[in-house]
């Protein structure tokens, strides 16, 4: 994909490779995740890239492993912002506007240029 956006569009791309774990105690329902990420110096922007997708909580707490494709994007550490909530994941709408409900399970991490990240789901968003 990266080399599709260098070659036809003349756009610089970065790969962002994460992966997201829980050790909470979930039921055995299904998950929405939700990865976005954002420019590493300035978290209150727009996200620049972001996957959502279906999870169990089996999957979570052997680690969930995503790749995000950031388009005119710095390659320089991003952060990488995840959380969790009921249900299936809403493919017609963009993840870049979700925002995490009351109560979600939420973690985020900082990028190492060319190192996957890490991200913990440890807190609940208020």
């Amino acid at each position: 994909m990266s080399l599709l956006a260098a070659t036809s569009l003349g756009l610089e791309s970065n790969t962002v490779r994460a992966e997201v774990r829980s050790e909470e105690t979930l039921t055995d329902a299904t998950y929405r995740l939700v990865v976005q990420t954002y420019a590493a110096n300035d978290r209150a922007q727009k996200p620049l890239s972001s996957v959502q997708r279906s999870v169990t909580a089996q999957e979570l707490r052997d680690g969930v492993h995503v790749k995000l494709l950031e388009l005119n994007a710095p390659a320089a550490k991003p952060l990488v912002l995840a959380w969790i909530e009921t249900g299936a994941p809403d493919l017609e709408f963009d993840g870049r506007m979700a925002r995490p409900r009351a109560g979600s399970l939420i973690g985020s991490a900082r990028g190492h240029d060319g190192d996957q990240v890490r991200v913990r789901l440890t807190r609940r968003a208020a």
